[in-house]
């Protein structure tokens, strides 16, 4: 299940990732508290369900804030529970406070989603990549690592979501991808103090088993999906 959710949005701290990623908890909590507390509590540290974007409309930025009109919130996921109580939930979050700055809802729209079915498909990032080797090292598309470290990651979402491993390893074949840093900040961190993230944004196709390629789309490509990896398709090649 895709679909997005448009908010009227005035200012955005640069790490805004983590008040989105508040807002869809909050959401789940709102409709069904009991799973709320499973997901984001019991299995803190599991790979979530599910794999959001964020697009900021007329955008201008500054040092520390960025001035807008809109967000609109892509969310994805192959799990229907998740996607129900979120997609309920945020039905009912009309406003939502961050930081003194009030959030009022705009628009929903059910999205529709591809059924993936050539081995070969060319991807669009919604937001970019991550792909980091088990030191935290992050890697570039053209690193002789970053195919295996993806599987690695894939071949990790698959098994807590589906129980099972790839049906096979997946090949990447970048077309035309950038890299950008991405400056985050989470809970745990003081005040002024941030985390880095080395992404690639762009086009790519993924090669693979149809079925490994489907659950992908939908759960986000790479390491820490929750913020980073959510993909558009674009087309399947024969």
């Amino acid at each position: 299940m895709r679909f997005s959710v448009s908010y009227q949005v005035n200012k955005l701290e640069k790490a805004y990732r983590m008040r989105v990623y508040s807002l869809i908890k909050e959401a789940v909590r709102t409709v069904n508290k009991p799973y709320y507390n499973k997901l984001f509590l019991q299995f803190e540290k599991r790979i979530k369900p599910f794999s959001f974007s964020t697009y900021l409309h007329n955008f201008t930025l500054d040092d520390t804030t960025i001035t807008l009109d809109r967000i609109t919130i892509t969310i994805s996921s192959p799990d229907m529970e998740f996607a129900v109580h979120a997609f309920n939930g945020l039905r009912k979050l009309k406003e939502y406070s961050v930081n003194g700055e009030l959030w009022r809802q705009l628009n929903f729209q059910l999205l529709k989603e591809p059924v993936i079915t050539s081995r070969k498909v060319v991807f669009r990032t919604c937001s970019p990549i991550l792909i980091e080797d088990k030191n935290g090292r992050p890697l570039a598309p053209t690193d002789p690592l970053y195919e295996k470290e993806l599987n690695y990651y894939a071949n990790l979402q698959i098994h807590q979501f589906a129980g099972r491993d790839l049906y096979e390893p997946i090949h990447i074949s970048p077309i035309h991808m950038k890299k950008m840093v991405i400056k985050e900040r989470n809970r745990h961190l003081e005040k002024n103090s941030f985390l880095y993230f080395t992404t690639y944004r762009g086009l790519f196709m993924l090669e693979g088993s149809p079925q490994d390629l489907q659950l992908l789309y939908q759960l986000g490509i790479g390491k820490r999906t929750t913020y980073f990896g959510l993909v558009e398709y674009e087309y399947e090649k024969v």
